[in-house]
């Protein structure tokens, strides 16, 4: 039996009380955004290796267990090896560089698979640090913070508040969607059909079918939602502004981990540049 929201928990909250969870939403979000451009950056060992202690601080801080972590990363290893493949076949290689193999268009060097390393190596770590953020920061407290940081982009005209509502729901919806797919595949196992069986074509067949009654879910579930924010008078019209249940507080250990964050960060930076691998 296929459990989606078992293996696929991006977008899941998990309030285990960690001291990650009980952080302020803005330091959290600016964070995420300074290592997410940190990670974008990058492009030796030493650095990487810095990142990975980050990671390390961050999973011990979140009180979540690794095998967890690692089993989130499980449907996207196909994904992974893909991208692994495509770059190590496609990379330009510069003139006179010594290949390993080659034929016609495609050809394989060291340097080609070294520079794909590093790029999978980038997105697992975006990957993580996404569902890090996502794991231990609440909807309210991630639309919330998000608001807060937006804000002065409100005074130029941008409906920030509106945007964030969207990114917030899109996030939210991940998860609703699993499990309607999830309960549609169990319907259809009871019924006979068998989703574990057959090679990948034909897997993809028995699963074509769960789109249509997914997409009518969808089309209901977001118009109900969408009555039930009318119905409390959400809105962007002039003088509207949406009330918070509570007020967010910037704490000393808020103040400790945004000068961690900036530190590691431009340690991160220098060992790139002068770093010889």
């Amino acid at each position: 039996m296929i459990e989606l929201t078992r293996t696929v928990a991006f977008g899941q909250f998990i309030n285990n009380g960690s001291t990650l969870s009980r952080m302020d939403p803005r330091t959290k979000l600016f964070c995420a955004l300074l290592l997410i451009a940190l990670v974008s950056f990058v492009s030796n060992i030493t650095a990487f290796l810095l990142c990975l202690l980050v990671c390390i601080t961050i999973q011990l801080l979140s009180h979540i267990s690794i095998t967890f972590i690692l089993r989130t990363f499980k449907p996207f290893i196909a994904f992974f090896i893909v991208i692994f493949f495509i770059e190590v076949l496609f990379y330009q290689n510069p003139p006179h560089t010594p290949l390993i193999w080659q034929w016609t268009i495609f050809s394989i060097s060291r340097k080609a698979i070294f520079i794909s390393i590093l790029t999978l190596l980038r997105v697992i770590f975006l990957y993580y640090l996404t569902s890090m953020l996502t794991f231990t920061t609440s909807m309210v407290d991630l639309t919330d913070g998000s608001e807060v940081l937006l804000a002065p982009f409100q005074r130029i005209g941008i409906p920030t508040s509106a945007l964030v509502m969207v990114m917030v729901i899109a996030f939210k919806f991940v998860p609703i969607f699993l499990a309607e797919v999830e309960r549609l595949i169990k319907a259809q196992s009871a019924r006979g059909v068998r989703f574990d069986q057959g090679n990948f074509i034909q897997r993809t067949m028995k699963l074509a079918p769960l789109m249509i009654p997914l997409f009518i879910s969808g089309f209901k579930r977001a118009g109900t939602l969408s009555i039930a924010m009318e119905a409390r008078c959400y809105g962007n019209h002039k003088g509207w502004r949406r009330s918070k249940r509570r007020a967010l507080h910037f704490a000393r250990f808020d103040a400790r981990v945004l000068a961690f964050t900036l530190t590691i960060c431009l340690i991160t930076i220098f060992a790139n540049i002068f770093a010889p691998f």
